[in-house]
């Protein structure tokens, strides 16, 4: 084992190569042909049709990534292994139940249209998808898509059948390769053939008391474990899932976290954020996180189905799309309420609810934010208790109502947070409340007076992570929710990753970037600035709006192909095109 400066310093020192590297195969080809040439390359298949718009509307909004969308081609390799029609007959039975909550979306003609039956609290995602979408509207096939509007993944597809329908999707790929190695130039222009005319209209919602009617294709998993039921049919049957179980909640799963971690004189460290992603080698999580162990809303399916999400947990298949939480600046940093490096507190803040899954049976102690905010606690009284100093303060508690829980754990959740929060929240942080509340909640801008924030999921991804990179302070993210965005943000460049454990480790690691007694050369909170620093850089350059919607427009583009009948023949070529 290293030392924990050391350590910190390797990680840094490899994800700063690391991002280097991404950065210049991302955007290496420099025309409209470099690109043609470049994606044919990585792909083996020509790109879809109307590539060159795509091209230009990129280049007009100053991309910085043109080559490396992998995440989309990864997304969508298993459906290449079904067929056209099947994919579009999946699509429109989606949208039969109304608990399914799917939002229908549809190209027709180059105009964006919504389906009538989207629910009205729901309706500003679809408004904020049809601003997304309607600047290269025009140049899409007509096709239907299904919008996830809840914020949980919905789609565990199980191994052996995903690996198959990657293997012939990739066999469909290496068929059209073949043909176009005999000079059969593909064919550039998307034809029309039919989509169904209007929306189907779903089944109402129950009103009477009863339970919605559910597909019977999809299982009601709320408020109950699903990790081991649902979530491990994604891992090959040798992985660790499968063959141990973790039911030890006092300790720690060492062999869970080393194959992604660090292990240090001063606990172990979140080393490979993708594997960390992989459940398959860590069965402790199935009582580690509130959406696994307990979610407070989860209708899912273990077939593949094209369903379009915000994000996914790993064993998911979800179709990953940009937000519209953050298309919509529906939590943004805003450079008026800025706060510059030098005069931030050094401290850890965090502020939030207790909204990662539904307690019951006692369930809670293992959720994500319920474990951390006991540990702000207990780190709190034990750096009271202490004769050393240390010059970084934590800030962390509950806020507002205890929801999403039965009656007995309720109680005990409320009368727990009251007094973590209490002892771990500063002096003129405290206020006070009614008996049977918790601290009211803070305005957003009170974030950006600290220079350590921790990002956590809640009942799906975080809305915050994104403002938290631009806000100059330096982000301290644990999360099992993957983004649209993740391939393109390095883990220990531009944010500090923590492992769901948390544990003397990522305590470690915050009194290193604070300059408490893990700071050894006194480096620590220098590479806590230049790390928030290149964070804020990136975003501002790579996670815009602007790249939401070329991100978005690539993704449609290749699903157009995908589900259209002559998918064999159809993709762009600049000697056809010339």
């Amino acid at each position: 084992m290293v030392l924990i400066d050391i350590a910190i310093k390797s990680l840094v020192s490899e994800a700063s190569s690391e991002i280097f590297a991404w950065e210049s195969q991302a955007a290496a080809s420099k025309s409209l042909a470099d690109a043609v040439n470049e994606y044919t390359k990585r792909y083996t298949l020509p790109p879809p049709p109307n590539f060159d718009k795509w091209y230009e509307f990129a280049k007009e909004h100053n991309s910085i990534v043109v080559d490396d969308f992998d995440q989309i081609n990864n997304d969508l390799l298993p459906f290449w292994g079904m067929e056209p029609a099947r994919i579009r007959d999946l699509t429109i039975k989606l949208f039969s139940y109304g608990s399914s909550e799917m939002g229908g979306m549809r190209i027709r003609n180059g105009s964006v249209e919504q389906s009538p039956y989207i629910p009205g609290s729901h309706r500003w995602m679809t408004d904020s998808f049809q601003r997304m979408i309607e600047p290269y509207s025009k140049w899409l096939p007509d096709m239907d898509i299904a919008i996830n509007l809840a914020d949980e993944c919905r789609m565990v597809v199980p191994f052996g059948h995903l690996e198959a329908l990657k293997y012939f999707g990739q066999e469909k790929i290496r068929g059209i390769s073949a043909v176009l190695e005999q000079n059969n130039w593909p064919s550039s222009v998307f034809s029309q053939f039919p989509w169904p005319k209007d929306f189907p209209e779903p089944l109402p919602r129950a009103t009477d008391g009863r339970k919605d009617a559910i597909d019977p294709l999809f299982t009601n998993y709320i408020r109950r474990p699903m990790f081991y039921d649902f979530v491990a049919a994604s891992c090959p049957r040798r992985s660790a899932v499968h063959n141990r179980r973790w039911w030890d909640w006092g300790s720690t799963c060492v062999g869970c976290l080393k194959p992604h971690s660090l292990l240090t004189t001063s606990g172990a460290i979140l080393a490979d954020v993708s594997l960390a992603h992989d459940l398959c080698h860590q069965p402790d999580v199935a009582y580690l996180d509130g959406f696994l162990n307990s979610p407070s809303a989860l209708v899912g399916t273990n077939l593949l189905f094209p369903i379009f999400s915000q994000a996914r947990v790993g064993g998911f298949s979800d179709i990953l799309i940009p937000s519209p939480w953050h298309f919509d600046d529906k939590s943004a940093f805003k450079e008026d309420s800025g706060v510059p490096w030098e005069d931030k507190e050094n401290a850890l803040f965090w502020r939030g609810s207790r909204s990662d899954g539904f307690s019951a049976h006692g369930r809670w102690p293992g959720f994500l934010r319920p474990r951390f905010v006991h540990e702000a606690y207990e780190k709190t009284v034990a750096l009271q208790s202490s004769s050393i100093e240390t010059p970084v303060h934590i800030n962390v508690s509950f806020t507002g109502e205890i929801s999403k829980c039965d009656g007995m754990d309720c109680a005990v959740e409320l009368k727990n947070y009251k007094q973590w929060g209490l002892v771990a929240m500063s002096n003129d942080s405290v206020v006070d409340q009614e008996a049977n509340q918790l601290p009211p909640g803070v305005p957003f801008e009170e974030h950006w007076k600290f220079k350590h924030l921790m990002d956590l999921d809640g009942a799906g991804f975080s809305g915050r992570f994104l403002p938290f990179l631009e806000s100059r302070s330096l982000p301290y993210r644990a999360a099992f929710f993957r983004t649209w965005y993740d391939e393109r943000i390095q883990a220990w460049h531009h944010y500090v990753p923590v492992d769901v454990r948390l544990g003397s480790g990522f305590w470690s690691i915050l009194e290193f970037f604070s300059g408490g007694t893990n700071d050894k050369g006194g480096e620590g909170p220098e590479m806590a600035k230049k790390i928030a620093e290149q964070g804020r850089e990136w975003t501002q350059k790579a996670l815009r709006k602007e790249d939401m919607q070329i991100y978005m427009f690539r993704l449609l583009l290749e699903w157009g192909r995908i589900t259209h009948d002559e998918r064999e023949r159809l993709g762009f070529s600049i000697t056809r095109e010339g």
